[in-house]
């Protein structure tokens, strides 16, 4: 506790004027009048004189003594009262925690604010309003020359701890150099006390160390003769160096979850933040130990998942797409002092149109690697995902539209042809067949038909991994034909068929038309 009084230097004025003015009354009542009165000092009394002119004077000198009693008496209690209700102007400021200055001790850097109480109390009967003034004298700084900058601490009063006055600090103000006005009494000057509260909230790239610095409080009366009284606390804060690397989707969790499926899955950002100081330059590998691999036992392919960093303001992240590896990957290099840093690491998928369906899943680990030691440091365990939906579908693509449409055939015109393309997506990793089926024979709009040995296909495939099987051409028949065979492992593939109508020599001329029916099946 801190206390500075201007009533303890004016009591004692008053105590030490009073004792003199004692002395000198005593010396005046007793001061010997008569050649029979001895010397002060002396053991003796005052002896009485001889009749005649002597004892008159005798007689005056005791009226003269009792009235110099009087005034001395008198000046006395003057003295006292003065003294008794000297004029006080103090104030006292306690750490919560005990002490005398503004402790907070030992601080890791990787905290991110720290808190401490001082109660304050003003003693005051001047009478007249009066204020509390603080200044940073010292910004926190250590002997190495490290400093933290001013707005790193900050204060705030308890609202509702006061009695009389205004508090003017009820939001966290930064404490700095200059003045700042933190409370104005009430007009009549009344004393009070309140709750003021210093938080220290370290930045991201504190140095560690012994910090230490000064703090000023002054009370200053307002239209007021009384001087000013200042007490001053000493900060002290031990920052000590800690590091630690926290690792996490943007949702808060622990899954990398992907899926082409739906438009938010497919993609996921890893958030990555390291704080506080590290020894020398670090870095932060990716590593998968085990393939993922589905419910049904596929495993993924290794380039169905990348990953690329971004927004690293103090190190290098890497800033191409990489595909995903069951060896160590760099994904962020440090600055060479070590520093903090966070930046973010996006997931993506790859080509799917080869991967099975099923739901792939495995485990992503992150490491720390001190630059020069031999050994890493796991970081953390992520969950992978990909869910590849099942994929089967056919899609047909004709020339003329929805339809085998044949516009004003004539029989002396060239044959006439029409191309369909066949395209199957398909990761069900298992064979599958295309058939066809024509719901109709080839008809005009007066109903006439055509011959089905004038209607004919033939089918192109060129670097399809199935079969097709009508290479040659082939009379287009009423019923289910197969048109096309996968691959063993049921790939997906694309091929075309090309219709051809050779108009017979006694064709009615007009548009015929006809309608197929594709389907795509197991095998």
């Amino acid at each position: 506790m801190l206390t500075f009084s201007k009533s303890m230097s004016f009591y004692l004025d008053k105590m030490y004027s009073l004792l003199y003015t004692l002395l000198t009354l005593l010396k005046t009542i007793y001061n010997p009048v008569s050649p029979n009165v001895e010397a002060i000092g002396s053991c003796q009394g005052i002896s009485k004189p001889e009749k005649g002119v002597w004892g008159g004077f005798y007689r005056m000198t005791k009226s003269k003594i009792k009235f110099n009693f009087f005034l001395a008496s008198l000046s006395l209690f003057l003295l006292l009262s003065q003294t008794l209700y000297a004029a006080t102007f103090s104030i006292t400021v306690r750490p919560y925690e005990g002490g005398y200055s503004l402790n907070y001790g030992r601080i890791s850097s990787l905290n991110t604010e720290v808190s401490r109480e001082l109660t304050v109390a003003i003693t005051s009967d001047i009478g007249k309003q009066y204020r509390l003034v603080h200044s940073l004298l010292e910004p926190l700084s250590t002997v190495e020359g490290n400093t933290l900058p001013s707005n790193v601490l900050r204060v705030y009063a308890l609202r509702g701890s006061n009695v009389n006055g205004t508090l003017n600090a009820d939001q966290g103000l930064p404490v700095d150099l200059g003045r700042q006005i933190l409370y104005t009494s009430n007009q009549t000057g009344e004393s009070d006390n309140f709750t003021l509260v210093y938080s220290l909230a370290l930045p991201a790239e504190v140095h560690p160390g012994e910090y230490r610095g000064r703090i000023s409080f002054t009370i200053e009366p307002i239209d007021s003769a009384v001087s000013p009284q200042t007490v001053i606390l000493d900060i002290f804060a031990q920052v000590e160096a800690e590091s630690s690397i926290k690792i996490q989707t943007s949702s808060g969790s622990s899954n990398i979850i992907l899926s082409p499926e739906k438009e938010n899955l497919n993609s996921c950002d890893l958030l990555i933040n390291a704080k506080g100081n590290f020894a020398g330059q670090f870095r932060i590998l990716e590593l998968i130990e085990e393939q993922p691999v589905s419910d049904e036992g596929n495993p993924l392919d290794w380039q169905a998942v990348k990953f690329v960093g971004r927004n690293a303001q103090k190190g290098v992240v890497i800033n191409e797409p990489l595909a995903i590896s069951g060896r160590e990957q760099v994904v962020y290099t440090s600055s060479p002092s070590g520093e903090g840093d966070s930046f973010v690491i996006s997931y993506s998928l790859g080509d799917l149109s080869t991967q099975p369906a099923g739901i792939y899943r495995g485990k992503i680990k992150y490491l720390l690697e001190d630059v020069g030691m031999a050994s890493n440091r796991m970081l953390a365990v992520l969950n992978l995902e990909v869910d590849n939906p099942r994929l089967f579908e056919l899609k047909v693509t004709p020339e003329s539209g929805g339809s085998l449409l044949f516009r004003e055939l004539n029989p002396t015109q060239p044959p006439r042809l029409q191309e369909v393309v066949f395209e199957i997506k398909t990761n069900i990793g298992k064979p599958y067949q295309v058939t066809q089926l024509m719901n109709s024979p080839l008809t005009s709009t007066e109903g006439i038909t055509i011959p089905k040995e004038n209607f004919t296909m033939k089918e192109d495939g060129a670097d399809i991994k199935g079969k097709i099987k009508y290479q040659e051409k082939k009379e287009i028949e009423e019923k289910q034909m197969v048109i096309f065979t996968s691959d063993g492992k049921g790939s997906s593939d694309k091929f075309r068929v090309i219709y051809e109508l050779a108009a017979p020599r006694d064709v009615h001329p007009g548009d015929y038309h006809t309608s197929f029916s594709y389907s795509l099946s197991e095998i």
